[in-house]
């Protein structure tokens, strides 16, 4: 049975448990009170009858407040034959004076609260009413218990191990609703998809669990990154999605740069002078212009592969002009300042890569070379600079960042 067919059946027993307790006992008024799931300390009223819907709607009980608060508190069951005889000060206008409440009990825990009122023929509720209604509670606390052990079966299926993100069957069947809703609602949607830079030289340098520990780096980036209702995914491997509902182009590439900055501050230096060209690349896509799920996946893929292509950084796809085809356009984004220790990191040969009078002029010092890539440091990102020294070496540039003060002391530290 799908995840959907599951729910509907669940919800479906529980309204048939709920009518026949109305019944059995001859109750005209009744509800049934469920924990709120965005607020666990307060109720809702799941179903009701006799009770006009925009109160239903509206009410929200805590625990402790009111017969059916009093109840879920003590976690014992209440009748009353008559108004005096109540605990608890009585809210409503009610026919009958006598009432009975229980509650639901899953793991010694109210889960909710099963209450009659007003008995069809005029007579007060008695013990053969109340154990009518304790034994349906306990149907309905095995009900509870079952959609919740559904739900994280469904939860387990969908949730990648090792980043505790949804996984690519979770987004899949998110998209295609996400998808329908925006066309329904008419609202935007837009997509992220994700690939850490060098992931590979991660794993062979410095051994699968410090690559593990950086997708649980990214993972976590994302989350703090994220509105509580946007659907952050591992994708596969080393690439990762998210589900923007009713996030515009501006948006969405906002929360990528967030993602970004997140990261980069995140990444541990010994990771990052391993491996200088750590980092993301980012594709952003949106409907409209995409025009059904399958091309915006295929769109933020396309800006993904072009943004890594430059080196990293987010690539946004548009649908261009008339003058011009639909294509990726790059947004150029620096990462986030590395705290480094430049009089650790520079050593004095490597400085001989750089003419003294560029280094001098910039403020930079070389920590590193890997094949043609030469890792700096520099005060702050600065395109001219980097794109100065790598004209006159020839070298591709990868910079990292410390206070001014720290790289001109560790120059002094150098022999001349």
């Amino acid at each position: 049975m799908s995840q959907l067919g599951a729910e509907r059946a669940a919800q479906d027993l529980l309204e048939s448990i709920f009518k026949v307790a109305t019944a059995l006992v001859r109750g005209e008024r009744a509800s049934l009170l469920l924990r709120e799931e965005t607020n666990d300390a307060q109720f809702i009223i799941a179903m009701a009858v006799g009770i006009a819907d925009d109160v239903r709607v509206a009410a929200r009980i805590r625990e402790g407040e009111g017969v059916a608060g009093h109840v879920a508190a003590t976690k014992r069951s209440l009748l009353v034959r008559a108004r005096g005889e109540a605990p608890v000060p009585i809210r409503g206008d009610y026919r009958s004076d006598s009432f009975v409440s229980v509650p639901i009990l899953v793991a010694d825990r109210a889960q909710g609260v099963l209450s009659v009122a007003d008995r069809s023929d005029g007579l007060p509720f008695d013990t053969t009413d109340l154990e009518t209604l304790e034994v349906l509670a306990g149907h309905i606390a095995t009900c509870l218990l079952q959609r919740t052990r559904d739900a994280q079966l469904v939860e387990l299926a969908e949730t990648d191990a090792l980043t505790r993100l949804f996984n690519r069957r979770h987004f899949d069947r998110r998209l295609d609703g996400e998808f329908r809703r925006a066309q329904r609602t008419g609202e935007t949607l837009a997509l992220l998809v994700i690939d850490v830079n060098s992931f590979k030289q991660i794993n062979d340098r410095l051994g699968h669990r410090v690559g593990d520990e950086v997708l649980r780096l990214v993972a976590d980036a994302m989350r703090h990154s994220l509105r509580t209702y946007d659907i952050p995914v591992r994708y596969g491997g080393d690439e990762f999605a998210v589900i923007l509902p009713n996030a515009d182009a501006k948006a969405a590439t906002r929360v990528a740069e967030r993602i970004l900055a997140a990261v980069a501050n995140a990444v541990p230096k010994e990771v990052l002078m391993s491996v200088p060209g750590i980092g993301l690349s980012i594709g952003v896509s949106t409907i409209p212009p995409a025009s059904d799920a399958r091309t915006l996946v295929d769109q933020a893929d396309s800006a993904m592969y072009e943004a890594k292509a430059s080196g990293g950084g987010v690539g946004l796809w548009h649908d261009g002009t008339p003058a011009a085809p639909a294509q990726v356009r790059r947004r150029r984004t620096l990462p986030a300042p590395y705290l480094v220790d430049p009089a650790r990191l520079a050593h004095p040969d490597l400085q001989k890569l750089v003419p003294a009078p560029l280094a001098e002029e910039w403020n930079i010092l070389v920590i590193g070379r890997e094949g043609n890539i030469l890792t700096i440091v520099m005060p702050e990102p600065s395109n001219p600079a980097t794109e100065a020294i790598s004209a006159a070496t020839g070298f591709a540039i990868y910079p990292v960042y410390s206070a001014a003060a720290e790289i001109e002391a560790a120059r002094r530290t150098l022999p001349a």
